[in-house]
């Protein structure tokens, strides 16, 4: 038997498209304090597309694939189709050690798909995601006896009834075997399915969200006072992720705020996935809150200078290790402030 610690994961499994596009416009929209950008198509228009690649990706796939690439026992349940962008998806996992054994395959959808613009004005993207067979999980997939001798559960977003009814049983299943429950919500559960993400959220141990996703679930524009309010709901620790300008990470009793590493950024998908992976990884190996950070911090830069997700992944520790040692991270650490 395995004495490799259990990660088991649900969430979105993609085929990403990446396109690189030159012929697009670009503007932006001021509405009193906010800006607000815009990627645009003229309308009625056909552009050339200067390059295409294809990527498996999907935020609850990568977290499995960052743990299993680390030495963990990662296991992967979701639902795909049948088809060319499945068996891309399922060659991916297993090569990178992914445990598919409790993956579904079905009929009635199509693999998820995502189309991801590239242009040249920055390393975010515009992304179109459709979600096809990942909401079609349900309850009876989760299976009982997969949960002994859980170490973590970590879920990311999904919309539908039944797939929020599975990531509930799951969170019941883990806490009561003994497990911790991370959560990286996406901004569709946010805005499309605002009661389950609550629900979710409150019941999870540790959240992760970018400062945008943060805003929108708090109301708060402040990473602090956002971070605050999830701790108010229930979880132990926070992390709270805002591209370039660094990270806040709490635990209700410490704030660390953190810059980012000096590296050449390509492409940032999936950096907030390595980040959670980051977090997940050091919990289960008790690190304190500022060397959470920065190995986070590192997973994600490993992300960024490939073009591509899981592309640039880590694949020991030792090289996480050696990266943080040669590489420095503005830190300030705090007491954490009640009000």
């Amino acid at each position: 038997m395995s004495m490799k610690k259990k990660i088991i994961t649900i969430g979105s499994n993609t085929l990403d498209a990446l396109i690189q596009v030159k012929d697009i416009l670009r503007f932006e929209l001021f509405d009193k304090e906010t800006v607000k950008k815009y990627t645009a198509i003229e309308y009625s228009r056909k552009l050339n597309v200067e390059d295409i690649r294809f990527y498996p990706g999907g935020s609850g796939a990568n977290i499995a694939s960052n743990c299993a690439m680390l030495g963990f026992n990662a296991i992967y349940i979701g639902v795909v189709g049948k088809d060319f962008s499945a068996q891309i998806c399922i060659d991916d996992l297993k090569r990178r050690g992914v445990d598919l054994s409790y993956l579904r395959q079905t009929d009635e959808d199509s693999t998820a798909f995502s189309v991801i613009l590239k242009t040249d004005w920055g390393k975010d993207r515009s992304i179109l995601a459709y979600k096809g067979a990942n909401n079609l999980l349900k309850p009876e997939d989760i299976k009982e006896e997969l949960f002994k001798d859980i170490n973590a559960f970590a879920w990311t977003s999904l919309t539908s009834e039944s797939g929020c009814q599975a990531i509930e049983k799951a969170i019941t299943l883990t806490k009561n075997n003994g497990g911790m429950v991370f959560a990286a919500p996406s901004m569709s559960i946010i805005k499309n399915n605002p009661n389950w993400a609550k629900i979710l959220i409150t019941n999870s141990n540790v959240v992760s969200m970018n400062a945008e996703e943060a805003e929108v679930f708090t109301k708060e524009s402040d990473r602090y006072f956002a971070a605050k309010k999830i701790l108010d709901m229930g979880p132990r620790l926070v992390s709270v992720t805002d591209g370039a300008k660094g990270s806040l990470l709490t635990d209700g009793k410490k704030v660390v705020r953190s810059g980012i590493y000096k590296v050449d950024v390509l492409d940032t998908t999936g950096a907030g996935d390595a980040f959670l992976s980051g977090v997940l990884i050091s919990k289960l190996n008790n690190y304190p809150l500022d060397k959470m950070t920065k190995l986070a911090t590192a997973m994600s830069s490993f992300e960024s200078m490939k073009t591509g997700v899981r592309e640039g992944s880590a694949t020991s520790l030792q090289e996480l290790e050696t990266f943080i040692k040669s590489h420095e991270l503005q830190q300030t650490v705090s007491e954490f402030t009640q009000f």
